[in-house]
């Protein structure tokens, strides 16, 4: 037990500290709020804008080539890949599904050599699957006047016969040819290399 002397200095602490809790707390949601401060941004003279008059500089014309250039290559890139992975997969088990669906990207007369051939063609009793991978995609050449390009890939074909489990890797280039056909590139041929 605690004497009366330790006692009462243990009770002037609390109070002590009690009194400066109140006190601080007065000051703190009593004081006065201090008014923002504007920054205003300094006057900048402003730039005319260019008029209709102004010819864009050769510089800006190269630009917007190579611009409206990477745009039309990338179009055909990805009409590429797409159409490659989707051709280049196989399974004895989906009937030639692989080039059905892929005849909708192929030009008139590709597409109706296509048909031609599901038409005729037999799938093999024994299990055959391959799943192709685009690596990568090169534009050999584009002419968009003449509404032709070829464009080569690399693909990764992974091949299982027999059965599933029976899977080997292999590399293989595909070259195809493209035509416009109603402003849209289509497959007009695809060749494995």
């Amino acid at each position: 037990m605690m004497n009366p002397t330790t006692r009462r200095n243990v009770l002037i602490a609390i109070l002590v500290a009690l009194a400066l809790l109140i006190a601080f707390l007065l000051w703190f949601f009593l004081r006065p709020k201090p008014k923002p401060v504007v920054i205003t941004p300094p006057v900048v003279a402003e730039k005319p804008l260019p008029t209709a008059a102004t010819k864009p500089t050769v510089s800006q014309e190269k630009t917007k080539k190579e611009q409206a250039v990477r745009v039309a290559s990338a179009s055909l890139q990805s009409a590429s890949k797409t159409f490659v992975e989707r051709y280049g997969s196989y399974s004895t088990e989906a009937d030639f599904a692989n080039l059905t669906d892929v005849l909708p990207l192929m030009s008139k007369a590709y597409a109706a050599t296509t048909a031609a051939y599901i038409a005729t063609a037999v799938s093999p009793k024994e299990y055959y699957g391959v799943t192709t991978r685009v690596i990568t995609v090169k534009v050999d050449a584009q002419d968009d006047a003449a509404g032709t390009a070829q464009v080569t890939l690399t693909t990764q074909r992974e091949e299982a016969k027999g059965s599933v489990q029976n899977v080997s890797v292999k590399y293989q280039d595909i070259a195809l040819t493209f035509v416009k056909e109603d402003g849209e590139w289509k497959v007009s041929n695809a060749l494995w290399k």
